[in-house]
């Protein structure tokens, strides 16, 4: 009888641990004093945040500068982005280039396809106080899909991001595209030393087999929450990786920011921004 109890005691003890641990998935409202939401940022922690901006033109004629508005609320470390112009007939700018000139700080774009007589891809944002010792793109097979799709690639002296956008045509040219992404961070960065992220419009719920593709090599950080549509959000396909073979990170916090003080994330793009908090 003495060793069922004490059996049972441990059992509960394992339970009420288990319970404690830290969930992506748990949804926590933190409001200010205006009852509005906000998304602290541990102490120590570097906060990285994936957005499909829609050629800042989704319901805006330009949200560049509310986008810029919102990664500096956000307090982000490093931003990837898809779906971006570059010096086209629809956007006759270097997208990725004007957003970095609003937060004053390093960009990087990723061409992953011609388009009305310029280019159209990912990109990402630096703060100028981390110093990039790299930056190019890798591109991904268009497959069966209708887009040529690429990895904007850029390695700082402490981490490496890599931001995709996956086709949604078909799954076919989703999962040879995951292929060549698995490949890429095996061949490149197996056994690195520093962290290596993957972010992105994966254009694939969690359960699917093309994000269970990317689970083979990669682990998920971020939650998943709903980030499609903006107004009435019901499905997840925005995600932010951690290379498993690579220098390790803790996870302080995950979420999928739906309310901002300075700006609409409901007018700014279709979809929502995204953010893991790491330590190193």
């Amino acid at each position: 009888m003495v060793i069922m109890i004490t059996r049972i005691l441990i059992a509960l003890l394992l339970s009420s641990a288990s319970a404690m641990t830290y969930s992506h998935d748990e949804r926590q409202e933190h409001t200010d004093e205006n009852g509005e939401n906000f998304y602290p940022k541990a102490e120590g922690s570097f906060r990285i945040m994936s957005y499909n901006v829609g050629a800042f033109s989704k319901f805006m004629t330009d949200s560049t500068k509310d986008i810029a508005r919102m990664i500096k609320e956000a307090e982000a470390d490093i931003v990837g982005l898809n779906e971006l112009d570059s010096c086209n007939t629809r956007h006759n700018v270097n997208q990725v280039a004007q957003l970095a000139e609003e937060l004053d700080w390093q960009w990087h774009f990723g061409r992953a396809m011609a388009y009305q007589g310029g280019a159209y891809g990912n990109g990402i944002v630096v703060p100028k106080d981390q110093i990039i010792e790299e930056m190019y793109t890798v591109t991904l097979p268009q497959g069966s899909g209708s887009e040529q799709r690429s990895i904007a690639v850029v390695e700082t002296g402490a981490y490496v991001l890599g931001a995709v956008h996956i086709d949604y045509i078909s799954e076919e040219a989703a999962m040879g595209q995951i292929a060549v992404v698995n490949n890429w961070v095996r061949t490149r960065y197996d056994k690195c030393r520093k962290p290596v992220f993957l972010i992105g419009d994966m254009n694939f719920t969690p359960s699917s087999n093309v994000i269970k593709a990317l689970e083979e090599v990669w682990t998920r950080l971020s939650s998943t929450e709903p980030t499609i549509p903006v107004d009435e959000p019901q499905d997840c396909i925005d995600f932010i990786f951690h290379y498993r073979k690579s220098a390790p990170v803790k996870v302080t916090g995950t979420h999928t920011m739906t309310k901002f003080r300075t700006g609409d994330v409901t007018e700014a793009s279709d979809h929502l921004p995204v953010y893991a908090d790491v330590r190193f």
